[in-house]
C-alpha cells in the first residue's frame, strides 16, 4: 500500500475508535490560576523539583490559550472569566454581558439548566472578578452587592467557598444581610476549615463558605493557629456536595491570589499559591481515579506581572524577574484530563486556541453523543471494505 492508502486506513480507524469512545461528560471541572502564566507554573516547578515541566498537571498540556478581551489587547479577570464561562468577548471590568447590558447565559447556567449541581471555589472574595463571571451579569465587576445578589436570586450555585466573612471587615464584598437571605434559601454558612470538614454531603444541598476577610491567608504565611481552609480543602469539600447529583455538576476552582501575589511582584507568595493550586490539582485527580465521566481543565485568565523565572534548585524559592506590576497579553497555557479532553484539539491553531475556545470545549464535552451500535459498525464495516478495495487495486 502507498502512503495515502495508508493514511485513508488510519483516518478510518481513528474515526471508529472516537465513536466508540465518545460519550457525554457528565460532570466538567474548571480550575482557573488566575494570572497564573507558564513562567508562574515554572516557578512552583522549581520550588518543588528544582526543573520545570514537574508539576502534576503538566503532563496534561494540550496548548496555549489567547486572553485579549473585546476591547483591550491586555484583559482583565472579569472580561476574561466572561469569555471563558459564556464564549464571548465582553469588555474589560464588564461580568458576562454584551456592550448592549444582555446576559449572554454562562456554563454554570447552562448545567443550572439541565439538572446539574453547580459551584464556585475560590481564594479571594467570592464575587470577586473571576467567579463573577460564572454566576453573575453586570456592567461593572465592582458592583459587588450586585453580583452576590445575582448568585442568591438567579444563578443560585449549590456551592459558594471563598473569602468575604462580613465580620472581619470585608463587607464591601458580601454583606451580613446577604448571609441572612442565603440562609433563608437554604444555604449553610461556614468560616472556618474545621467547620467546612463538618459539612455533611447527605443533608447539605447549598452551602456559603467565607473564610477570611478581603482574601484568604497565604500559603506563605500561614501557622499553625490559621483557621482559612487550603484551596484543596474547599475544592475536596466541593466534590463532595457536588458529586452526589446523578445529573452531573459543574465546578469553578479558583486560585485567586496567585494574582495578587504577582501584582506585588512577590515571587515567594505567588509561588507557594502555585504549589498550592498544584495540591488541588492532585486532589481532584486523586478523587477522579475510576471515573470516566469527569472532565478536568487546568488554564488561567490572563498572565500577571510580566514574569521570568529561574531555578534556585528544589525547596528554594526561584529567581524572578517583573515586568510591570499589572496584566500582559502573554498567552496562557491549557491543560486537560480525563473525559472528552482531546476535544479541545480541534480548536487549536498554530499552537493556540481563544480563551471564548475553552467555553466550547466544555460544552462540547457535556454534549458529546453517545454513539448508536450501528454508526460505530458502519464505520467498521467502512474500514474493512476500504482495506478490501485497497488489496484489489495493490
Amino acid at each position: 500500500m502507498n502512503s495515502k492508502t495508508l493514511r485513508s486506513l488510519a483516518l478510518a480507524a481513528s474515526l471508529c475508535v472516537l465513536a466508540a469512545q465518545s460519550q457525554a461528560t457528565l460532570n466538567v471541572i474548571l480550575m482557573i490560576g488566575d494570572g497564573m502564566g507558564l513562567q508562574h507554573v515554572n516557578a512552583g516547578s522549581y520550588y518543588l523539583n528544582g526543573s520545570a515541566g514537574t508539576l502534576a498537571f503538566e503532563p496534561y498540556f494540550k496548548t496555549f490559550v489567547k486572553t485579549r478581551s473585546l476591547n483591550n489587547s491586555v484583559t482583565d479577570s472579569a472580561a476574561a472569566a466572561s469569555a471563558l464561562a459564556t464564549g464571548h468577548k465582553v469588555n474589560n471590568y464588564v461580568i458576562s454581558q454584551d456592550p448592549s447590558g444582555n446576559p449572554y447565559e454562562t456554563v454554570l447556567e447552562w448545567a443550572k439548566s439541565k439538572g446539574k449541581k453547580t459551584g464556585l471555589v475560590t481564594t479571594v472574595p467570592i464575587t470577586h472578578a473571576t467567579p463573577a463571571g460564572f454566576g453573575a451579569h453586570e456592567s461593572d465587576r465592582n458592583n459587588l452587592t450586585n453580583i452576590g445578589n445575582d448568585y442568591l436570586n438567579s444563578s443560585r450555585p449549590n456551592v459558594l467557598f471563598g473569602a468575604g466573612d462580613p465580620s472581619k471587615g470585608s463587607g464591601s464584598y458580601w454583606s451580613s444581610s446577604q448571609t441572612t437571605t442565603a440562609k433563608g434559601l437554604g444555604y449553610k454558612d461556614v468560616y472556618t476549615a474545621s467547620q467546612l470538614s463538618a459539612l455533611d454531603p447527605s443533608n447539605t444541598s447549598y452551602a456559603l463558605g467565607l473564610f477570611g476577610g478581603q482574601q484568604l491567608t497565604y500559603e506563605y504565611d500561614r501557622t499553625g493557629s490559621t483557621t482559612d481552609p487550603h484551596l484543596s480543602q474547599m475544592a475536596t469539600k466541593a466534590l463532595d456536595l457536588l458529586s452526589n447529583d446523578p445529573d452531573g455538576f459543574f465546578l469553578m476552582v479558583e486560585g485567586g491570589m496567585i494574582d495578587y501575589a504577582a501584582h506585588s511582584n512577590d515571587i515567594r507568595r505567588d509561588t507557594r499559591e502555585v504549589v498550592e493550586f498544584n495540591s488541588t490539582f492532585m486532589a481532584i485527580k486523586a478523587w477522579m481515579a475510576g471515573r470516566t465521566d469527569t472532565l478536568l481543565i487546568v488554564t488561567a485568565d490572563h498572565e500577571t506581572g510580566g514574569l521570568t523565572s529561574s531555578s534556585n534548585g528544589a525547596g528554594n524559592y526561584p529567581g524572578a524577574s517583573w515586568t510591570t506590576t499589572g496584566h500582559t497579553g502573554t498567552n496562557v497555557p491549557l491543560y486537560a484530563f480525563g473525559a472528552n479532553a482531546d476535544l479541545i484539539n480541534p480548536y487549536i491553531v498554530g499552537g493556540a486556541c481563544d480563551n471564548t475556545d475553552v467555553y466550547r470545549f466544555m460544552m462540547d464535552a457535556y454534549n458529546a453523543p453517545v454513539p448508536e451500535p450501528a454508526t460505530i459498525l458502519a464505520l467498521g464495516g467502512g474500514l474493512v471494505a476500504l482495506a478490501a478495495r485497497r488489496r484489489r487495486k495493490f
